[in-house]
Order: C-alpha cells, then structure tokens, then sequence
C-alpha cells in the first residue's frame, strides 16, 4: 500500500484501525512537497466536480485537502467543525459514529448564504469508509432546503464496500479518488500490535522561555465560510509580515530540517506557510508539516508502524480537552502555527517541541479577535 499505513486507535471500541497517509501533513510529519503533491493529483482529478461548487472539508484531517481542491478551482469553501463558533442554534448537526469525538457541525447560517449560488456541493475527506457521516449530513441539509443539489465525495483513499459504492450511484453522487484499498482485513491487521511506543504526557508546565512570537491580527476567520481566494491572499499577507518583522527568508538559509505544527482543525495555513518555506530554502533542506489532533492513536516500535511517539498535551483551544501530536522531529527551526489562545494548552505543545529536541523555537499566532 505505499504511502498508506495502518495504526491502531487508543481506546475505540467502534473501529479499531486509522488509515494513515504518509503524505497527508496531519498525523505524522510530511515533507511538504509531497502534501502539495498529494492534495494537488486529487484537485486535478476533481476538476469536473468543483465547477460552480461549494467544497465542505471534514474537521479535522480533510479541512486543508478541502481547501486546497476549492483553490485550485476557484470554489467557495467551508469545513464542518467541532468547536463553538456560533450560537447553538446556527448549527446543522449530525455525527460521525467510529469517531473519538462523533460530534460534526456546519454553520447553518453560511450554508444559507450559499445555497442557491452553487451547482454542487463537495465532500472532502482523507479517507471514505462507509460514507455514512456524509450521507447524514445531506440529509440534513436537504431537509432543510429540498432543493435536490448535486452532490459529490472526494477522499483521498476510498475503502468503501461494493454495496456502499453501489448506493452512492444509486443516488447520482459522484465518488473522485487518488486510491481504493480493500479494507476487509484491516481489524485484524492491528489487533496484536505491539503497542511499545514512547509516550510522553505533559501537564502543569510553566511557560516556555526564549520563545519567539509574531502576532499577525487579521480579520479572516478560517472556520467560516470562505472565498479561498482571500485567504491565500491573507496568507501572503502574513508571509510579508515576517520577511519585514523577523527576515524569515535569511533566518531559514542554510537550515537542513524545518517543521511547521499546525493545531487540530487549523491546518491550511500552515501548510501554506511550509510551502512558502520550502520555495526559500536551500535545495538541501527538509520542510516537514504535521499538527496536533484529538485522534487518540497508540504507538510502536514495531517495524513499518507509522507513529512511534506520542506527546499528550492539553487543547490550545481547550484546556479541558486532550489532545495529541505524534513523532515531533529535533528541527534546526520549528514552527508553531496556530488560532488557539489557551494559555495552558500552549504551554503543553511548546513544552512537547522543546522536549523533542528543538531549541530555535517561533509561535506565529493567526489572531482573530472575534470567537474562533
């Protein structure tokens, strides 16, 4: 299966498995030329579903894949969510049932605004297995418009069964993918693994010295729904304020190994960022992308197991929440990209970077003012 790998979740008596994908800059550190690659073959095959449509990436790992499809096609974009944005009545709910956190969420009020303007609306995910969480939330959102949109699903891998398949074609939705693996056996491919990995559980940590920090204050807010358009120009944007406020292009000369972290569904960014990073480093340099994740996964020492250290930190977004980051890489400059504001939680992952080995440490804050 190449770039694609199994892990066994922690603690999920619902599915006992999570596909992970080398090249996906989520889970696991990247290069960020092969992310680019790999979200960009999807656009191109998606090309014929992304005209006139409104592209809705699922939270967390298919926010940025989402994004990236909607870019490349001029498409509006927005993503479902998990974290509260809005009154709790301008939600549409519905669930995600082998998930850790089965809440899912769209802005009622976004998807209001949209409605009528597109031809299609497109799901993207990392990876389609039932499609059934896809499934609820077209129904929910057809019985609240019953306008018979057309629909469309692009994951990057597809595991679903015949019979899944089957009924998507049944109901004129369109199925665009880079990968089919038959999953049949993956249950019992992770039952006995070995879970023997390192895991390192940071709590009650005070802040971390001699960090840099870049506030960059913008108005766009990236769990809303978005022309992509003026979010890559807000990136630019921010790609301006630290040649002018920290000369990033001569602080990453001659560095051999960069990563930038991105926070649970905020993840576009950086990735963007470590795009823009790679194209002004020396041909030499190794720009990797990854970030934190709610995703409880156990780790290995076993050979050809994807995750072998897991960092327990609390949420940026939410001290009460436990959230995790997987295999930080002893960087020679590392990168923190997030919106979160818990100071708490900030302190953890900055406590788990600085553990992995890295010294030269910036924390690049998207600031919004408003709720997230």
């Amino acid at each position: 299966m190449n770039k694609i790998s199994l892990a066994k979740r922690l603690n999920n008596n619902k599915r006992g498995y999570l596909i992970i994908n080398a090249n996906q800059g989520k889970h696991r550190p990247a290069l960020i030329e092969d992310v680019k690659n790999e979200y960009e073959t999807l656009a191109k095959l998606s090309e014929g579903i992304l005209k006139n449509a409104l592209v809705i990436g699922f939270a967390e790992t298919a926010i940025a894949i989402g994004a990236t499809l909607a870019g490349s096609a001029g498409a509006y974009f927005m993503q479902t969510t998990r974290e509260n944005i809005c009154a709790e009545n301008e939600y549409i709910y519905f669930t995600e049932a082998h998930s850790h956190a089965m809440e899912q969420r769209l802005v009622l009020p976004d998807i209001k605004a949209i409605y009528d303007k597109v031809e299609r609306i497109v799901f993207v995910e990392d990876e389609i297995t039932t499609g059934n969480t896809i499934w609820h939330c077209i129904e929910e959102i057809e019985s609240i418009f019953n306008g018979n949109k057309k629909y469309a699903i692009a994951p990057l891998t597809n595991t679903l069964s015949d019979n899944r398949k089957n009924f998507f074609k049944e109901k004129n939705i369109d199925i665009i993918y880079i990968q089919n693996i038959n999953k049949e056996s993956f249950e019992e491919d992770v039952l006995y693994t070995v879970t023997d990995g390192d895991v390192c559980r940071i709590g009650n940590v005070s802040a971390a010295k001699d960090i840099k920090y870049i506030d960059f204050k913008t108005d766009i807010r990236t769990r809303r729904l978005l022309n992509i358009k003026d979010l890559d120009d807000e990136i630019v944007r921010l790609e301006n304020t630290l040649e002018e406020n920290i000369d990033i292009k001569n602080l990453i000369k001659d560095k051999k190994i960069i990563t930038v972290l991105g926070t649970e569904e905020f993840i576009y960014v950086p990735i963007r960022l470590a795009e823009y990073i790679d194209k002004n480093t020396e041909e030499f340099a190794k720009v990797y992308v990854h970030s934190s994740t709610r995703s409880p996964i156990e780790v290995s020492k076993e050979d050809d197991y994807p995750l072998n250290t897991r960092y327990e930190v609390k949420s940026i977004y939410d001290k009460n929440r436990q959230t995790y980051i997987y295999d930080l890489k002893n960087s020679d400059i590392f990168f923190l990209v997030s919106d979160g504001k818990d100071k708490i939680g900030e302190n953890d992952i900055l406590e788990a970077i600085r553990l992995a080995g890295n010294k030269d440490i910036y924390f690049i804050r998207w600031d919004n003012e408003q709720q997230l």
